[in-house]
């Protein structure tokens, strides 16, 4: 009987010790089992008087037809992979904004180092604006405005790159012709000052670049035009796409259609126009071309709004043209597809209390689109004296030059730089782990260059 209690007593006490916890063994399963911890998401940042606009909340459905995963996030984290048959959120990484490099010109005036890709030894280059890009047969082509360089004027210029990961650094290649690079200069059309490029697209082999023109003071009579690029430096006229005082597309951005879209009308495949109209006092507008009569016009419509089952409706007339994001201060805008996310990605600069970048995203076209959250304002992201030139310093930052104009280039310390122009590159827009990772170029004004902006948005 002894000896049968003792063996009792001893396997109860074995059952006991192994059900107890042993050190921090627990602790370490639900570390090994959990997502790596993601920075904590802010709210989409609007001004306190809210624009006017197609707002929708911060969700949109992935569509489970896209095929697109989520790119790996490297190794020792493991990265969470977007559900395409679930909602999600972007949300702007707060402080997640930087400058990754200086584009034009030899020197970087920020880093105070060497540019990648050396614009004035190479070509003659050394500052511009703009920089609006689109894809053509393997290389991202970007549209600069007018350029400071060795050429007596100041001429619209054009370049590619082959550059895959803005993260090592980008690599332009301007075009030139007979040893001078090529100015972007269509038949028959007089380009000013202040008329640009602002918009170019692929279509059938073939390069299209659409040009504001006609500039005057006030801005009343401003026109886009459509050209055709014939190498290695022919920009043929096409037609005329808008005019004040009642366009609204004179700056624009243009996109293929990237598949089936409910609610387009039949003729498709569509070329998607969005468009402002007058400089920085304008809202946002949608147009659609079919692709096959791009060259024409034929068959243009009109996003004309939402019908009372929230289908788009579509007009003949340009003057029937509905906002899809009312905000009175628009100019320039860059609309991109993200394949990863099956996602429209809007950006844009504006004048309104909270001014800065803005971003918005949406499942389609015409909206409605997401609460605008401001990826870049330049007070926050201390760019002033850091790459914009600030004048009123007690001590000179180095950045002031090159400027635009004999005038400003006599009193070049003294004109203040700003931040215009963001258009996004899509090519290096990615999707990593549960990251969105936005790479966008911007002007300065003071030094007259474009630089590369790196903002981050979580996905949620």
């Amino acid at each position: 009987m002894i000896g049968g209690l003792t063996a009792i007593i001893v396997a109860l006490g074995i059952v006991a010790f192994r059900s107890k916890p042993q050190g921090n063994t627990t602790e370490t399963h639900v570390i090994a089992s959990n997502p790596v911890a993601l920075p904590t998401a802010m709210p989409a940042v609007a001004p306190p008087n809210k624009p006017k606009s197609l707002v929708a909340p911060l969700k949109a459905t992935l569509s489970p037809a896209s095929g697109s995963a989520a790119a790996p996030v490297p190794p020792p984290a493991a990265p969470r992979v977007v559900n395409p048959h679930r909602e999600v959120a972007l949300h702007y990484i707060p402080e997640s904004t930087v400058k990754l490099e200086q584009l034009i010109g030899d020197q970087d005036k920020g880093l105070r180092t060497p540019t990648l890709t050396q614009t004035f030894t190479r070509f003659g280059i050394e500052g511009t604006e703009l920089g609006t890009s689109f894809e053509h047969q393997g290389r991202a082509y970007f549209l600069f405005g007018p350029t400071v360089g060795r050429l007596p004027r100041e001429p619209d210029t054009i370049a590619s790159s082959d550059t895959v990961d803005p993260q090592g650094g980008v690599h332009l290649d301007f075009l030139t012709n007979a040893g001078n690079y090529v100015a972007l200069q269509p038949t028959d059309i007089t380009m000013a000052l202040l008329d640009v490029p602002v918009a170019g697209i692929s279509l059938d082999g073939q390069m299209y670049v659409a040009v504001s023109t006609n500039f005057t003071k006030g801005r009343a009579t401003d026109r886009s035009v459509l050209t055709k690029f014939v190498p290695p430096a022919t920009f043929q006229t096409i037609r005329t796409i808008s005019q004040l005082p009642e366009g609204r597309f004179i700056r624009m951005s243009m996109h293929s259609q990237p598949g089936p879209i409910a609610g387009l009308p039949t003729g498709g495949p569509f070329i998607f126009i969005w468009g402002t109209g007058k400089y920085r006092e304008s809202d946002a507008y949608l147009s659609i071309v079919p692709a096959a009569q791009f060259e024409t016009g034929k068959g243009t419509r009109y996003f004309a709004g939402l019908d009372a089952a929230n289908a788009p409706t579509w007009s003949d007339n340009e003057s029937d043209a509905t906002p899809i994001v009312k905000d009175g201060t628009l100019g320039d805008i860059s609309v991109t597809w993200s394949k990863d996310l099956d996602l429209w990605l809007m950006i844009y600069d504006r004048r309104t209390q909270l001014n800065g970048v803005a971003f918005s995203y949406s499942r389609t076209p015409w909206g409605p689109w997401s609460e605008p959250q401001i990826v870049f304002n330049s007070m926050r992201e201390g760019a002033f004296g850091k790459f914009i030139h600030n004048p009123r310093r007690k001590v000179d930052d180095g950045l002031a030059g090159p400027v635009m104009g004999p005038k400003n280039r006599a009193n070049a310390d003294e004109i203040h730089g700003g931040a215009y122009a963001p258009f996004v590159v899509e090519r290096w827009t990615k999707v990593q782990g549960s990251t969105l990772h936005l790479y966008y170029v911007l002007s300065t004004g003071n030094p007259y260059v474009v630089v590369l902006m790196e903002s981050r948005l979580q996905i949620q």
